[in-house]
C-alpha cells in the first residue's frame, strides 16, 4: 500500500474536523430553536468533540470546539446555549482525556473542579454580560447541586459512549484518519 503524505493526512483531518463542527452546530441550532433540548444538543456536541479527541488527537479537537463555539456564538438565537456548549460540550471532552490519566480520586476532584469553574463562568457571563435575569441564573446552592448531579450523569454517559465506541464501533467502522 502507498503511504499517504503529511499534507494529505492534514487535509483529511481538516475535512473531518469541519464535518464534526458542522454536525455539532446543526444539533446546537436545533436545540436552541426548540428551547427545550438545549442540554441534549450540548451532549450531542460533546459526543462529536469526543470523537475528535479519539480519532484526530492533537490540536484538532480544540479546533472543532473553537469552530463550533464561534459559530454558535455568532449564529444561534439563544447565546446561553453557545456558552453551555463551549463550557461543557466542547472543552470538557478534551479535558476529560487529560483528567482520566490521573488516579481516580484526583481525577474526580479535577473534573468537578473544572465543571464548577465553568458553571460559575457561565453564570457570570449570563447574568452580567448577557443580562439574563431569570431565577435559574443565580449563585445559590440549588443551581450548583443540580449542576453537579447533571455533570456526574453526563460524565458517566460520556464514559459509556467512549467505551462503547472504542470496544465495539471503532473496529466495525474501520476509520483511518
Amino acid at each position: 500500500m502507498k503511504k499517504e503524505s503529511k499534507s494529505f493526512v492534514r487535509a483529511k483531518r481538516l475535512a473531518v474536523s469541519a464535518l464534526l463542527s458542522a454536525l455539532s452546530f446543526v444539533f446546537m441550532y436545533a436545540g436552541a430553536l426548540t428551547g427545550v433540548f438545549d442540554l441534549c444538543a450540548v451532549v450531542a456536541g460533546a459526543l462529536f468533540c469526543a470523537f475528535a479527541v479519539i480519532e484526530l488527537r492533537g490540536i484538532w479537537p480544540w479546533l472543532v470546539c473553537a469552530t463550533t463555539g464561534a459559530l454558535s456564538l455568532l449564529l444561534l438565537p439563544d447565546k446561553f446555549v453557545a456558552l453551555e456548549y463551549i463550557a461543557l460540550g466542547g472543552i470538557y471532552p478534551i479535558l476529560k482525556a487529560y483528567f482520566e490519566r490521573l488516579p481516580k480520586v484526583p481525577s474526580w476532584a479535577a473534573k468537578l473542579g473544572a465543571f464548577n469553574v465553568m458553571l460559575t463562568l457561565c453564570l457570570i457571563l449570563a447574568r452580567f454580560v448577557m443580562g439574563i435575569q431569570e431565577e435559574w441564573v443565580a449563585f445559590n446552592a440549588l443551581v450548583y447541586l443540580a449542576g453537579n448531579v447533571f455533570f456526574v450523569i453526563f460524565d458517566y454517559s460520556l464514559t459509556v459512549f467512549i467505551s462503547y465506541y472504542m470496544n465495539k464501533l471503532r473496529q466495525r467502522m474501520k476509520i483511518k484518519i
